[in-house]
């Protein structure tokens, strides 16, 4: 019996082993990036359009938009990876504020989901530096002027 209470003890021991280390990683996983945010001097309406424009050149796919709640979804096509069977896609949150009469805040966040040779599906990461942030933001402007040179007479 006293050899069977020792294996319990050990085994809850081995089982708390690493607890703290454990937690970090599985925060990591879960933990969304803030999101990253410019503002424009634009109407709300004029940015929901333009950000809509600006996914499309960039070949995403706008998967949801609202211009009420000022959200804009989009998905980017799969990528191959290195690795045979495995792909990766990238997905875009826009996130639209209206500041104050003509001037709009514009936050982005994006994640990657990787699909490997495993059958548990994707796994989405949250990206908290990429270089597709300044694409998608040097995009915006360039649709911004373009409307703001359509508009004018």
């Amino acid at each position: 019996m006293k050899f069977y209470r020792l294996l319990c003890l050990l085994g809850l021991l081995l089982a708390f082993t690493g607890c703290e280390s454990i937690s970090d990683r599985v925060m990591e996983r879960f933990d969304q990036a803030p999101l990253q945010s410019r503002p424009f001097a634009a109407s709300h309406a004029t940015v929901y359009a333009a950000a809509q424009k600006a996914l499309k050149r960039m070949d995403f796919m706008v998967t949801r938009s609202a211009l009420a709640q000022g959200i804009v979804n989009a998905r980017s096509g799969q990528r191959d990876t290195a690795k045979f069977g495995s792909s990766r896609q990238f997905l875009i949150e826009v996130h639209l504020r209206a500041i104050d009469d003509g001037h709009t805040e514009v936050g982005l966040r994006l994640s990657e989901l990787l699909e490997g040779d495993f059958k548990a599906g994707a796994t989405e990461k949250t990206i908290a530096k990429h270089g597709l942030y300044d694409s998608f933001y040097e995009q915006l402007t360039q649709a911004l002027r373009e409307a703001a040179l359509g508009a004018k007479p």
